[in-house]
């Protein structure tokens, strides 16, 4: 199950910056549209995405000329950096821009004022948060493809017990674990049943491989018999 919305992060100081200022005010309010339409594809790692400029021009209903002369004059202020490939550039955003720090309060010369933090940069989203896990996986496919609560709780009771105990001990959906469970128990899967002791003994008994050796050397007997039986009797015939 998908538990955020996919979406974009930047720092506050963005719509304050000091480098956006310097930008002609026609262009100001493009170039920041544009900026923030490349930060959905950086690597927050290195600071480089490379979309087209049509992918570009469809996200942010701006003309190509615009985005190039808006291109340019984040160049001139020192945001971003381009480089020509073969099909596409490839940005380079300055890392003021990009959130990819995790800011530690925990430091004795930290400054945690609100004039601090707000320079700060947050949680390095590149890294997953969400543990990825085979029930976790399964209730996202099936949510994906429209399923309900019955159809999640269907699809997990067909794990094995100790598989969903152990999911609900660590907190990986411990709701539709649960409800599997009680499925388990409802159809009989979860309830122990007292076997008598004489068919134990009995499975026990024809399991055992030298049982299993001499019933297959009384039946081979036997049809030596029924074979000797024929023979003569055919020849008593002639």
């Amino acid at each position: 199950m998908q538990k955020y919305l996919p979406h974009i992060r930047i720092p506050f100081k963005l719509f304050d910056d000091e480098r956006i200022r310097k930008i002609p005010e026609e262009h100001r309010s493009s170039s920041l549209l544009i900026l923030i339409s490349l930060l959905k594809f950086v690597n927050t790692q290195n600071g480089q995405c490379y979309p087209r400029q049509a992918t570009i021009s469809s996200m942010v209903c701006l003309h190509r000329s615009t985005i190039y002369r808006c291109t340019e004059l984040l160049q001139e202020v020192g945001i971003l950096k381009t480089k020509r490939l073969k099909s596409t550039l490839l940005y380079t955003i300055h890392s003021d821009y990009l959130v990819h720090k995790k800011y530690n309060v925990a430091s004795k010369d930290s400054n945690v004022s609100l004039k601090d933090m707000s320079g700060r940069m947050m949680h390095d989203i590149s890294k997953p948060i969400i543990k990825e896990t085979i029930i976790s996986n399964l209730v996202k496919e099936i949510v994906s493809k429209g399923g309900d609560k019955e159809h999640i709780t269907d699809k997990l009771a067909t794990l094995p017990r100790n598989t969903l105990t152990k999911a609900i001990q660590e907190k990986d959906n411990p709701y539709y674990c649960s409800l599997a469970l009680s499925k388990q128990d409802e159809k009989g899967k979860g309830v122990l049943v007292d076997i008598p002791k004489n068919i134990i003994n009995e499975i026990r008994k024809k399991s055992h491989f030298g049982y299993q050796q001499k019933v297959s050397k009384t039946k081979r007997d036997h049809d030596r018999k029924i074979k000797s039986k024929d023979l003569l009797r055919g020849n008593s015939k002639d």
